[in-house]
C-alpha cells in the first residue's frame, strides 16, 4: 500500500470528533481478528502551542522538526500489525514520519526515563504524492505494559505512545492521521494444565487456560473443568458478565 494516493478532506472539528470515536470503539472491541484505531490532526497537533500550524483541510502542517505524541489506547498484550501515516506530501521536498514508542516510567525519581521506538513502526513519506499514505510492514510487536525497554535485562513499566515528526520549514508536509492494525491475542496457556480432563493435546487447552487465569472460571470443582458437560443459562450468564466486566450506572 506504500505510496498510494487517496484524497482526504474533512474540517477540523470533525476529523478530532472522528478520531475520539475510533479510538472510544477500538477499546471496547472484542475478538482476534485483525481491527483499526485512527488517531487524526486533532489529537497530534497541540493546539494552545500550534495554532498557527492547524490548516481548513484538517491536516497539522508542523514546522522544523515538531513532535507530536498521542496515548495509543490499546489492551495488554495487543499485537500491533501496521501502522499508516495519511500525509499531504504536495512537492515541498520535506517529509513526516510516524512510529510506536515506548516510554519507561522512572519510579522514585531515580535515573532518567528511556524512549525506544517499538521495531519495525517507523514510516515515512518518501515523494511528493500530495495527499496519500505511507504504510509498514508488519510490525508482529506485544503490547507489555512491564517490559524491558533500556536493555538491561529488567522489566521496566512503560507506556506506548505514537510518536510524529514534521520536517520542514517555509512548506512542511501536512499530517492527517496515523491508521494503527492491530489485534488482540489470546495469553500462551502455562506449562502445567489447570484442569486434569484438559490436557495439553486437547485443541482448546489455551483457550480453557485463558478462562482459568483470567478469572472467568473455575471450573466444575475437583480439579475439572467438565469439557463435555452442558453450559446453563446461569453459568453463561456469569462467564459473559466476568468476560466483559459487566456494570450498570448507580
Amino acid at each position: 500500500m506504500s505510496g498510494r494516493t487517496v484524497p482526504i478532506c474533512w474540517p477540523l472539528a470533525a476529523a478530532f470528533a472522528m478520531a475520539l470515536s475510533a479510538a472510544s470503539a477500538a477499546g471496547q472491541s472484542y475478538g482476534t481478528n485483525d481491527q483499526v484505531l485512527t488517531i487524526g490532526a486533532g489529537p497530534l497537533e497541540d493546539l494552545e502551542a500550534y495554532a498557527g500550524a492547524l490548516h481548513p483541510d484538517g491536516y497539522a502542517y508542523p514546522y522544523g522538526g515538531d513532535e507530536f505524541l498521542a496515548p495509543l489506547p490499546l489492551p495488554e498484550g495487543a499485537e500491533l500489525r501496521q501502522l499508516c501515516l495519511y500525509v499531504n506530501d504536495h512537492g515541498s521536498g520535506m517529509s513526516a514520519s510516524a512510529s510506536i514508542v515506548a516510554v519507561k516510567l522512572v519510579p522514585g525519581g531515580g535515573g532518567n526515563p528511556q524512549i525506544a521506538t517499538v521495531p519495525n513502526s517507523l514510516v515515512s513519506s518518501t515523494s511528493d504524492i500530495g495527499y496519500g499514505y505511507y504504510c509498514t510492514g508488519d510490525i508482529g510487536y506485544n503490547l507489555r505494559s512491564v517490559t524491558d525497554v533500556d536493555g538491561d535485562g529488567t522489566p521496566d513499566a512503560v507506556v506506548f505512545y505514537v510518536k510524529v515528526v514534521g520536517y520542514g520549514a517555509a512548506d512542511p508536509v501536512g499530517v492527517g492521521a496515523v491508521r494503527l492494525t492491530w489485534r488482540r491475542q489470546v495469553s500462551p496457556p502455562p506449562e502445567t494444565p489447570t484442569f486434569g480432563d484438559v490436557p495439553a493435546s486437547d485443541g482448546a487447552f489455551a483457550l480453557v487456560e485463558a478462562l482459568a487465569a483470567s478469572g472467568i472460571t473455575s471450573g466444575c470443582g475437583g480439579g475439572l473443568f467438565c469439557p463435555g458437560a452442558t453450559l446453563t443459562r446461569r453459568q453463561m450468564a456469569v462467564f459473559l458478565s466476568k468476560a466483559l466486566g459487566l456494570h450498570w450506572g448507580n
